[in-house]
């Protein structure tokens, strides 16, 4: 055995297997080492080609930081296989956008140069390769781009390569291990050959080599998969080297693709800001419509419920409007366009202008909503009032959407020496603290469920941070979950003051004058007490069960309008007043006839409005007059009449809005359908104002304005005022009135003040008076006899109660009776209308309500002596007209 096992035919075997075992590991080794080496090469250079095509493309995006851009610019690398990441930051190192995600070790390679050589040690080692090259714009590095690309790819080329030598290696073995055994001679020559073979391809690395084929036995199989092997290696080589010389023409049309996705982005791009300025001008256009007509009707004389129902139109829209309002907003403020003024700005304004328009939505959900300013009374600050409004309200918003019970404040107060600082605080469901890092993001909320339970875009506070900013400031968070959030801001200060300007006690008395504060809600109850304290008071807070005995010897009591109407007039045992402070709707006001009240405050309670009431008291006069302070007093509405005024729209709603806008403030317009029609009109006719549409058929509003400003400078004519009425707030048509020639603009939808602004701004002539209402109250108090209410109040021997009792006992059964009344017209009972028209006719006679009354006289007449019916048209405008005496007989009972 031992002989035999040391036999030719062993050796034999043994060599064969030594041969080609030697012969596989290193054809397996030099596949490997050759596989790995040429993406040592290809993988760096192929990312660093990458990368600056997109550093190139995204340089646009990084000089303007333009994140939408960016991230189009970068979005086709999800396209090319192996790349995990791309990121662009700007020369300070923030992050500008990036796309994708990856997980990057301490040994993983970094590149910034292309020409870096890579051993093959350090590209195995690494699970990702990062390349990093400047983003440069007119030869200025304004960013960084870093690619990263993973090495996963390169395991499976080199085993690929490692396999197809193992798989030809290892049939090479079995088949000459077996020929070998068999037949010795027939095998040596074929090895010889193939031993010459491996070594003349060792030493010249040409795989071309072909051993011939002599037998059709495993000699021959051998001799063939040999072949086979080389083939293919040197088929692969031919790959690598065509590759190689196709590489820059690959490289080239890669470029040109990511050429033509850059110039489809800026088309998109384009395409947006179209979208955006067209479907504004189409949703903004209807919208006028709406909040205009919403607005005139909840103005009118109408039944109470209709007006509520008129009123929740207008505050939909507004709603609705105010969304569109903060995506345009957003729009422009990345597209660099949104300005902000910088003026003088009173807080105490600026503070109670949001109070009044958040007041019924904090009541409604049974929220507290105050403001605690401390600061003297004319303190100004540096900001643009509307966007400061904007911003407080977008905070006072959030904080009513996110609470629940308790209450909003608006804490306004010194900053250092040359800031004023804002806060608005809620006890709300507050944020968490790993939320608060992105709270200001687009689209953005701490708890992404809140969107649907809350609603809302996720806009607000990023446009609230980049007003703050804009205006100087920097807005900032802190909350606790569950406790509250607070919001603040600080804007510079332009006006100090060593004075305070508040009314103040003369502090003649040997202790100061007590004051009792009694309300719930511990927002407004800390505001009122403050301020009173500012006032010179020496203030004490208590409950409803505690007010009767604590306001005994009070100067001045605060107490809540249900607390004090729940029990006769407080015995202050001195000269002391009561002011009652109640919402707007529970009419705080019928207090003062039964003296259980001197003076009314409205919550959200204003700076200004208690200051008043101050004043009042220190000066001894009544607190039942208006109490708003001069500051805080409502503008007249104007009126313009005799004024000539032309509208020019295409769209006949647009029409019927203007006319109806117009007639309120007394002005009876021309109307034309075109530019072509305006053009004539201004003409032949002298305008004081001319409100001209943009969009219109035959000539635009535009070209029709730069032929008027033509025609006047060929025939020396006085300029003509023409204001843009348009819906368009964004894209090129949104400045198109300035190019035009055109004075100025009234953006759809408007209201009637901002129509009136307008109008007193740029008409010629211009002759407003103020009314204040007095239309409608001389058209109410037309219908009502004030002499009969005198007189039921003089029978009464002055006893206001009873005859609001009376009053009282109308507003309810007059109603009724033209329930009934309508009831009869429907059921065609002629009788039951006469009777029910009689009882109308009395009662309505007893009270002064005389057009009423002689509008059911002819009613009866007509059932009982014509025996036919009445149109229910003339019941709806009876009921009307019954609105419109009830709101006189409150306005009486306000003044008495």
């Amino acid at each position: 055995m031992a002989q035999r096992s040391f036999s030719i035919r062993t050796k034999l075997v043994l060599l064969v297997i030594g041969a080609i075992s030697l012969a596989e590991i290193f054809v397996i080794t030099f596949t490997a080492w050759q596989e790995a080496s040429r993406y040592a090469i290809s993988r760096p250079q192929s990312l660093f080609s990458v990368a600056q095509i997109i550093a190139s493309t995204a340089a646009n995006a990084a000089a303007t930081h333009d994140v939408q851009a960016a991230q189009s610019a970068m979005r086709g690398m999800g396209r090319i296989e192996g790349l995990v990441y791309v990121g662009l930051n700007l020369p300070d190192g923030e992050t500008l956008a990036d796309f994708g995600a990856t997980e990057q070790l301490a040994s993983d390679l970094v590149l910034t140069n292309p020409d870096e050589k890579i051993s093959i040690g350090d590209i195995l080692g690494s699970r990702t390769i990062e390349v990093q090259v400047p983003v440069v714009q007119a030869g200025k590095q304004i960013g960084l781009l870093r690619l990263i690309g993973d090495t996963r790819d390169l395991p499976g080329l080199v085993w690929a390569a490692v396999e197809t030598a193992l798989l030809g290696g290892g049939a090479a073995l079995i088949i000459a291990i077996i020929i070998a055994l068999r037949l010795q001679g027939a095998i040596t020559r074929p090895l010889t050959r193939l031993a010459g073979a491996m070594a003349q391809i060792k030493v010249k690395h040409d795989y071309r080599v072909v051993l011939p084929r002599e037998s059709n036995d495993e000699v021959g199989l051998l001799v063939e998969g040999f072949n086979g092997m080389i083939a293919d290696i040197h088929e692969r080589d031919e790959r690598l080297a065509r590759h190689r010389e196709r590489l820059e023409q690959d490289v080239a049309d890669r470029t040109a693709d990511y050429q033509r996705a850059a110039s489809e982005a800026v088309a998109a791009d384009r395409a947006k800001s179209d979208f955006l300025a067209t479907m504004s001008h189409e949703i903004r256009t209807p919208m006028n419509g709406i909040l205009v007509m919403a607005e005139l009707l909840a103005g009118s004389d109408m039944p109470e419920r209709s007006r509520k129902q008129a009123e929740v139109i207008a505050r939909s829209g507004a709603s609705l409007l105010a969304i569109i309002n903060d995506i345009l907003d957003l729009s422009k403020i990345e597209a660099g366009k949104l300005d902000v003024e910088h003026l003088e700005v009173s807080p105490f304004e600026a503070v109670d202008t949001v109070l009044r328009l958040f007041a019924d939505r904090a009541h409604t959900k049974k929220l507290d909503l105050a403001a605690l300013i401390e600061l003297p009374r004319n303190t100004r600050i540096d900001a643009d009032p509307t966007r400061l409004g904007q911003v407080l309200s977008n905070l006072v918003n959030n904080a009513l959407k996110f609470t629940e019970a308790g209450g909003v404040t608006i804490h306004v107060g010194p900053d250092g020496e040359d800031r004023i600082r804002f806060s608005v605080i809620d006890t709300g469901i507050g944020i968490a603290k790993d939320k608060l890092g992105t709270i200001f993001e687009a689209f953005s909320q701490a708890d992404q469920t809140t969107t649907r339970q809350f609603g809302g875009t996720g806009l607000g506070l990023t446009i609230a941070r980049r007003l703050v900013t804009a205006m100087g400031g920097e807005i900032a968070v802190t909350s606790t979950l569950g406790e509250g959030t607070n919001f603040h801001f600080s804007l510079p200060l332009t006006t100090p003051s060593s004075e305070s300007g508040w009314a103040r006690w003369s502090g003649e008395q040997a202790s100061a004058p007590r004051a009792v504060v009694s309300v719930a809600g511990k927002q407004t109850e800390t505001a009122l007490a403050h301020y009173l304290e500012q006032a010179g008071f020496a203030v004490e807070t208590v409950g409803a069960e505690a007010l009767e005995q604590s306001a005994v010897g009070a100067q001045l009591v605060l107490a809540a309008f249900d607390r004090l109407s729940q029990q006769p007039r407080l015995d202050l045992d001195g000269s002391g007043a009561i002011v009652a402070v109640g919402f707007a709707d529970e009419r705080a006001e019928t207090l003062l006839p039964s003296r259980r009240a001197d003076g009314v405050l409205i919550r959200p309670a204003s700076a200004f409005e208690l200051d008043e009431i101050v004043s009042r008291l220190i000066a001894g006069r009544p607190l039942s007059e208006d109490t708003r302070g001069a500051d805080q007093r409502e503008t007249a509405t104007p009126t313009f009449a005799g004024l000539k005024v032309l509208v020019a729209d295409d769209a006949e709603v647009n029409r019927e809005v203007a006319d109806a806008a117009l007639r309120r403030l007394g002005i009876v317009a021309d109307f034309v359908e075109d530019g072509r029609q305006a053009v004539d009109a201004v003409l032949k006719t002298r305008y004081d104002l001319v409100l001209m549409d943009g969009s219109m058929p035959e000539l635009d509003g535009f070209d029709a304005t730069r032929e008027i400003r033509a025609a006047e400078a060929e025939g020396n004519r006085e300029r003509t005022p023409i204001v843009a009425l348009t819906a368009h707030v964004i894209g090129t048509a949104a400045d198109a009135w300035r190019e035009a020639g055109m004075d100025g603009v009234l953006h759809k939808p408007f209201t009637l003040a901002r129509l009136a602004d307008v109008i007193g701004t740029h008409a010629t002539g211009t002759h407003a008076v103020p009314v204040e209402g007095q239309i409608e109250t001389e058209a109410a108090e037309g219908q009502l006899d004030l002499a009969v209410l005198e007189d039921l109040l003089k029978m009464a021997g002055g006893a206001f109660a009873v005859v609001d009792r009376i009053v009282g006992l109308y507003e309810a059964q007059s109603a009724d009776r033209i329930t009934e009344l309508r009831e009869a017209v429907t059921t065609e009972n002629v009788e039951r209308l006469g009777r029910v028209a009689h009882a109308l006719k009395s009662m309505s006679f007893n009270v002064g309500a005389r057009a009423i009354a002689e509008t059911a006289a002819r009613f009866e007449r007509i059932a009982r002596e014509d025996q036919s019916l009445v149109e229910i048209s003339e019941i709806d405008r009876l009921a009307e007209d019954r609105e419109t005496v009830i709101r006189a007989i409150g306005d009486w009972r306000k003044r008495m």
